[in-house]
């Protein structure tokens, strides 16, 4: 068995099925997703659609929140934050494309069902995964940071440890290939390597998979033409 984690897909459903392809995922892996499957790419739709599909048949997937899910459910529910408004003015546009609506109150409810069931953390015997932010100063991170800091905020480390020896995993944040490596042997593992942003290769412009176990980084390039920036 295998352990992976892939971060901040953006729509780009071509490269997340040819870096699934590259890294050969079996129903006995484990598959973490970090969140943002949605808005930038031109296939939103469709990486949800990747994801479900093997739930479905019985692979081992477990994703969790990003901020766009969140941004997009609130703009479905209508339940505002300061930063939800601008999500249709300026990405929802092209997610909403993908599903082929014109409206968000338009997108079929099993999609909202399962982004809106998505939890905003997970954990294992090694790893606590988060979209973007974690307060390790608290008693218990995971229940008590908030939920804003875990989409969109930053991991806070105490001065002195005292949460073991386990290593946060996140996305959220562009990093370059270099800065990716190097963070593999610190406390706070960082692979969003901005697969949708094409302006500044070759430090940025892949998605990447991380085989939790070896520490091994598989790269994809885009393959799903002109995104959102």
């Amino acid at each position: 068995m295998n352990r992976y984690v892939i971060a901040d897909i953006h729509g780009g459903a071509k490269t997340f099925q040819a870096l699934l392809d590259k890294i050969a995922l079996r129903r006995e892996d484990c598959l973490y997703l970090l969140g943002d499957y949605v808005d930038r790419g031109p296939d939103s739709r469709g990486v949800l659609d990747i994801i479900m599909q093997l739930l479905d048949l019985g692979y081992d997937v477990r994703p969790i929140r990003g901020n766009h899910e969140d941004l997009l459910l609130r703009s479905f529910t209508g339940q505002h934050d300061e930063i939800s408004p601008v999500w249709l003015e300026i990405w929802g546009g092209i997610t909403l494309k993908s599903f082929g609506v014109d409206s968000i109150s338009k997108v079929r409810t099993r999609y909202i069902t399962f982004l809106d069931a998505l939890p905003y953390y997970r954990e294992d015997d090694k790893f606590y995964f988060v979209h973007a932010g974690l307060d390790l100063r608290k008693e218990d991170p995971l229940t008590q940071t908030t939920q804003r800091q875990l989409l969109w905020g930053e991991v806070v480390f105490p001065k002195k440890k005292t949460h073991g020896d386990k290593i946060v995993v996140s996305g959220h944040k562009i990093r370059s290939v270099s800065q990716i490596r190097k963070s593999l042997a610190t406390p706070h593992i960082q692979i969003d390597n901005g697969a949708y942003y094409q302006e500044e290769p070759p430090n940025v412009g892949k998605l990447v998979a991380l085989n939790l176990d070896t520490l091994e980084l598989v790269l994809q390039e885009w393959l799903d033409g002109e995104a959102l920036g």
